[in-house]
């Protein structure tokens, strides 16, 4: 009954919360961008940024029982959130009742009624039909398309080759000497109540070191590894990698959808490359190939192979919204979305790793500037600085601890 515990637990808490979170900033997006991959990613940086917000105040202004405190707090955002995304939606359900002539099927839990629950919440995932392509108002931009037979054999090549993968990260945990500190920093955590004021190395107190402190990954693992009662050692060295390795290629898929929009049977082979490089890409220990598979837990894998991805895509978004400007209606909102979405990345950097709050802006810097040279819109210049503002706060505490 315990390994069942643990695995609902873990399932809940990494899969179906950050779903449910997802669905509040998912909502400010155009239909066709609100798939599920993309409102779970969405749900991980938000739940990642609330960490991030609760965990540094706690970690320097309270001296007792920091970690207690800091995993109730958190514990109450992170229900109330999913709370209210579950709330918006029953309500994009019930909307689509309204307005769907086969609301019927809404009302059943057949596998129809059900696909049509998913896709009321998560529109992104509705495919193109025929007569979608037959209204001039219907813009099919975006949707998602029928493989043929060789694309679906290379999405099963693809799974296989990620199978793989999770089966190697799971049965040979690989050792490295940073599991010293930052893995038993988050042991500590747990076993002693409190949040960086321990040594690793020795075991005794120590002053607040902002360095690792401020990256607060290790505390996040820790708060995980509480409430599911795992180990944080094993949490990190063999299950969160199987939910870490599948999001960080959730994201290259994303990735490939953009790259691939006209010849979308082209996006399982790019896939498949991706995986071979990253099984054959341990060409120096210190290769982001190297860290997202032996290292995944870590925030320097994290920064590497989650937060560096997720920038890229976000400017391919932005520059296909561009692109495609005078073709689709899209809100203010719509339009401040990805940019929004890079805030809390540019927050998930901090408690992947205190550099990543530099990389981060050096590259956002630099994929804006390429987007301006290429549209010449300068109001891209003041969006790119209000992503900064998390970066800008960062590094200001950093300076003055």
């Amino acid at each position: 009954m315990g390994t069942i515990y643990t695995l609902v637990i873990l399932i809940l808490w990494l899969l179906l919360v950050p779903t449910l979170i997802g669905i509040i900033p998912a909502s400010i997006l155009p239909d066709r961008r609100r798939s599920w991959a993309v409102t779970f990613i969405a749900g991980y940086l938000l739940s990642l940024a609330v960490f991030e917000l609760v965990a540094i105040p706690c970690m320097l202004l309270i001296t007792y029982s920091a970690f207690a405190i800091c995993c109730r707090i958190y514990l109450g955002v992170e229900i109330l959130l999913a709370s209210i995304g579950l709330f918006i939606g029953v309500v994009l359900i019930r909307k689509k009742k309204q307005e769907d002539l086969a609301s019927g099927e809404l009302n059943s839990i057949t596998y129809r009624g059900i696909k049509h629950r998913l896709e009321a919440v998560f529109p992104g995932e509705q495919h193109v039909l025929a007569e979608d392509y037959m209204d001039p108002r219907g813009d099919v931009y975006g949707r998602r398309v029928r493989y043929s037979l060789e694309g679906k054999i290379l999405w099963v090549l693809f799974g296989l080759l990620v199978l793989v993968q999770l089966i190697m990260a799971f049965t040979f945990a690989s050792f490295d000497g940073d599991d010293a500190y930052y893995v038993v920093e988050s042991v500590l955590a747990v076993q002693t109540d409190t949040m960086n004021t321990i040594l690793p190395y020795t075991g005794g107190s120590t002053t607040f070191d902002k360095r690792h402190g401020l990256a607060v990954i290790t505390m996040w693992i820790a708060f995980v590894a509480k409430i599911s009662g795992v180990h944080a050692t094993i949490l990190a060295h063999t299950l969160l990698p199987l939910f870490l390795i599948p999001l960080t290629y959730i994201i290259y898929i994303e990735i490939g959808r953009m790259l691939f929009r006209r010849n979308p049977n082209k996006l399982p082979m790019f896939m498949i490359i991706i995986a071979v490089f990253q099984m054959f890409g341990h060409t120096s220990i210190s290769t982001a190939e190297t860290f997202f598979l032996t290292r995944t837990w870590q925030g320097k894998s994290m920064l590497a192979n989650v937060a560096i991805p997720l920038l890229l895509w976000l400017f391919l978004w932005i520059g296909e919204d561009l692109e495609r400007e005078d073709k689709q209606n899209l809100s203010n909102i719509n339009k401040i979305a990805p940019w929004i979405l890079m805030i809390l990345v540019n927050m998930a950097s901090g408690v992947f790793s205190s550099l990543g709050v530099m990389l981060g802006g050096i590259l956002i810097g630099a994929c804006t500037l390429v987007l301006l040279i290429r549209y010449r819109k300068f109001s891209l210049i003041g969006m790119a600085a209000l992503t900064f503002i998390p970066n800008v706060i960062y590094l200001l505490m950093y300076l003055s601890l």
